[in-house]
Formats: structure tokens, C-alpha cells, sequence
């Protein structure tokens, strides 16, 4: 099982993996039952987590200076490092597999069930969980904002996830000085309201031996600008776009009022709005406390939203909000 193992491991770092780790499916006895390992694989012994980072001048930078341009980040990560990930999962699944382990390589993200299915609660529920499967593997500790932060990276990198049959030897889980120190940063910087800043009423995940806590989030509110580009703060003004439609600030958002948002956004954007970029501002502002010395704060363009708004349509606070930067 050892040797086994380590060939997995070095084999994930020959293509291009910054940190690779590994969980028993023991981990996962708590999972949700459609997006548990055992769900995609019955015969699953182990999740491979799998991370290749950003590097650091682009994820800062992005938006500054005199060129303003976000098309690096947005290149880099949703094709090129996308792509590292894929090919290093796909190598390890085709490595286990000629070693005789039933083996699937999970996808880096984008796809999501937008409503509750079946036994399925949640909104926006991706069929498995790469942040998950990393703190399960100990390479990551959850942060308020309930996204992964890695010791070594914080938030800048990207996981992908390998489902095997094989017996591997699991990782311990992390266990240093705290990734997360509630500063709310993550909070304030969210321009659509999606991350409950009532941190008394924190959800609360197991895994393995370890309960983790962190935010309930409104992923409507997150789709607004992340899937949308309703946000020009959060990138697509560094396209041009400088129309903007803010969610609702009270209230659920429906189907419709996403779609009608979508597509008012288009019409008045013209072209630029199909060539534009959402940063998430709560992964670009999130430094855990180990990293705050050699990490560097990028702009926060989020910030002041509400000075920057020149225009605005409607004052219901249950309508989404029509504004120019």
C-alpha cells in the first residue's frame, strides 16, 4: 500500500501538482448519499485530492495597474489551469486502473444541480465536492466563507479529486494553528450579500473525526456574480462593462429574477458582456493568518460598492438594483 501510494503521489507532482493528498473512505461516513464517493464508485477505498496554485503576481494584480486587465486570471484559470488538473487526474486514473483499481477522475467545478434533487436539499449542489475532499485529505481547513485554505496557498490554488478503488494510505488530516480567524473580511468584501455574517448560526460539516464550521451561503446570491457577471466591481469593468444589477438586498431570489437580471445585463452591455470575468472577491481578499506577512492584500474593488453607484433604478429592497460605475 505504501509503495503504491508514494508511485500515486509522485506521479501527480511529475504533472505539474503543488500539493497532493490522500483520504479513506472511512472520511466520508457522514457524506451526503448522492454525492458520496461511494455514489460514483461503490467500490471506492480512498479520494485522491489533487491542487495546482496560482501564481501570485496574477492573482494580485489582476485589474491594476495601467493595463486593468483581468484576461490572465480568467485565461489561467478557467482553460490552462483547468486543464493541468484534468490531464493529472486523468494520468492517476489511467496509472490505477493498469494496476488493476477501478478508478473516475471527478471535474474541477462549473457544473452544479441548480435546484434540490431528488434527496438533494441544496441549491447549486456540484455532484462531488473537491473543497471537501482536500480538508478531508488534510490538505486544507475550511474558512468562514466555506471554501478550502491551504497552509502553503491559501486560497490560490484550484483541487480536482480522483475516486479509487485502490487501498491507499491516507494523509493526516491538518491539524496547524487555525486557517480562518473569522476577520469578516470575506464578509464586507461580498458584493451580493451571499455569505451569512450571523457566525452564531454556522453550519456544521464532520469529517473523519473533525467538525468544521462555516457560513451558510446564498448560492443565488454567489451565481449573481460568479455565473452571471452582474457585478462589473468583480472583473467585467475591467472589460468595459459598466453596468451593474445588484440582487435583491432582502428575500430569496427566483428563477426569473436571475434570468430577467442575465439578460437586462446583456442587452445593455452589448457584446463585452459575453467577454467578462467574476474574480470572487472572497477568494481574492482571503489571507489566512500563516500567509498575512508573505501574501499581498489585491484591491478590493468591492469594497465601497455602494459609494461607487452613480445611478440607481428602484429602492425596493426586495427588487434587484439597477447601477452605473
Amino acid at each position: 500500500m505504501k509503495t503504491l501510494t508514494k508511485k500515486v503521489k509522485t506521479l501527480a507532482k511529475k504533472n505539474r501538482m503543488d500539493l497532493v493528498g490522500i483520504a479513506s473512505i472511512e472520511r466520508y461516513e457522514y457524506a451526503p448519499e448522492m454525492v458520496h464517493p461511494k455514489a460514483h464508485l461503490p467500490e471506492a477505498n480512498a479520494v485522491i485530492s489533487m491542487a495546482i496554485r496560482y501564481p501570485n503576481a496574477m492573482f494580485v494584480n489582476a485589474g491594476d495597474g495601467d493595463a486593468e486587465s483581468i484576461f490572465s486570471i480568467e485565461t489561467y484559470q478557467n482553460t490552462v489551469i483547468g486543464k493541468n488538473l484534468y490531464n493529472a487526474a486523468l494520468r492517476v486514473t489511467r496509472f490505477l486502473e493498469d494496476e488493476g483499481y477501478k478508478t473516475i477522475p471527478m471535474m474541477v467545478s462549473g457544473r452544479w444541480r441548480v435546484h434540490p434533487y431528488k434527496n438533494i436539499q441544496t441549491n447549486w449542489c456540484a455532484d462531488f465536492s473537491n473543497r471537501h475532499a482536500a480538508v478531508a485529505a488534510g490538505l486544507a481547513e475550511f474558512g468562514l466563507h466555506a471554501l478550502a485554505i491551504t497552509p502553503q496557498f491559501g486560497m490560490r490554488q484550484r483541487f480536482i479529486s480522483v475516486i479509487t478503488e485502490a487501498p491507499l494510505e491516507s494523509d493526516p488530516m491538518y491539524s496547524g494553528q487555525h486557517l480562518c480567524d473569522k476577520c469578516m473580511l470575506c464578509v464586507k468584501s461580498c458584493p451580493v450579500k451571499a455569505i451569512d455574517s450571523q457566525i452564531l448560526k454556522l453550519e456544521k460539516v464532520i469529517i473523519g473525526n473533525r467538525t468544521f464550521e462555516y457560513a451558510k451561503i446564498d448560492h443565488w446570491r454567489c451565481g449573481w456574480s460568479e455565473q452571471i457577471n452582474n457585478i462589473p466591481e468583480e472583473g467585467p469593468a475591467f472589460a468595459g462593462q459598466k453596468n451593474g444589477i445588484l440582487p435583491p438586498e432582502e428575500g430569496e431570489i427566483t428563477d426569473e429574477m436571475f434570468l430577467n437580471a442575465f439578460h437586462q445585463k446583456n442587452s445593455e452591455a452589448g457584446a463585452q458582456s459575453s467577454m467578462t470575468h467574476a474574480m470572487g472577491n472572497c477568494m481574492r481578499m482571503c489571507i489566512p493568518p500563516t500567509l498575512r506577512k508573505s501574501q499581498k492584500y489585491p484591491k478590493n474593488y468591492c469594497l465601497k460598492i455602494s459609494k461607487q453607484r452613480l445611478s440607481k433604478e428602484g429602492n425596493d429592497k426586495f427588487s434587484p438594483t439597477k447601477y452605473t460605475i
